[in-house]
């Protein structure tokens, strides 16, 4: 057998194999598809929700779901090439996955983004799925909603700024953290040449999905890219895992 926990990579029977030793729990993230600025790709939120999925999911002795994209990303729509879907068909797609993997045996379900734009669906998600699966045994433990958000924006700009990268800026986007974090990741992929800072300063969620990044920012970014590290990167992805799973644990008391 692989040492793999990513669902998509493994058979039917590898699968059936981890029931067996007892694994329960699936980490379902939502990610996105759009813009990330002049230097990073439309695939960034992807590459995280990748990379933090699999830790958490390690962490919790659990599989990761293949990740969901695009996501609900309307207010990046004013650059090309950015993917959006609406918020019914996202809480779906996770219903979907539930729905479809309780039958199996998993029973505990951890429900996490990489993207802002889930947050406040996925925490739709969670309630619904908790009406719907609740009295047949299964869990859902959600890191969603505003707070939330907020939350797991401040762990990764404090830990950024601990390391020489602060951000002034209430929202991060396409900065010195997802930056960095791709510069750990696919180095191969940041065009460092058209690293430039954004919209920095004080800016609400709503009036952000309001009026969209491309009234707030025309290059599309939130905070300053430059002075990104690989090595910024590898520490903040860390800093948001522990944040996560500690969430998480809290959650369903484990």
């Amino acid at each position: 057998m692989q040492d793999t926990v990513r669902l998509h990579e493994m058979t039917w029977p590898e699968v059936q194999a981890a029931l067996d030793r007892g694994v329960r729990t699936v980490v379902v993230v939502a990610a996105s598809t759009e813009q990330h600025g002049p230097h990073l790709p439309l695939s960034t939120d992807e590459l995280i929700a990748e990379a933090v999925g699999e830790r958490v999911a390690r962490r919790l002795g659990g599989l990761l779901a293949p990740v969901i994209r695009p996501g609900c990303s309307d207010h990046h729509l004013a650059f090309p090439g950015s993917l959006s879907i609406s918020e019914e068909l996202l809480v779906e797609l996770v219903a979907s996955y539930v729905r479809s993997l309780a039958p199996h045996g998993f029973h505990t379900f951890v429900l996490l983004s990489s993207h802002g734009g889930n947050f406040r669906p996925l925490k739709t998600a969670a309630q619904r799925l908790q009406a719907e699966f609740g009295s047949r045994g299964v869990r859902v433990a959600a890191v969603a909603g505003d707070a939330a958000l907020m939350d797991m924006m401040r762990a990764m700009v404090e830990e950024a700024a601990r390391l020489g990268a602060p951000q002034d800026v209430d929202a991060i986007h396409a900065d010195a953290c997802e930056t960095s974090i791709v510069l750990h990741l696919r180095p191969e992929l940041v065009r460092a040449d058209r690293l430039a800072p954004g919209f920095t300063g004080r800016l609400d969620l709503d009036t952000l999905f309001r009026k969209g990044l491309r009234a707030i920012t025309p290059n599309g970014v939130l905070g300053d890219p430059r002075g990104s590290r690989a090595e910024v990167g590898a520490a903040v992805l860390e800093r948001l895992v522990d944040h996560l799973v500690d969430n998480v644990r809290l959650q369903l008391q484990v």
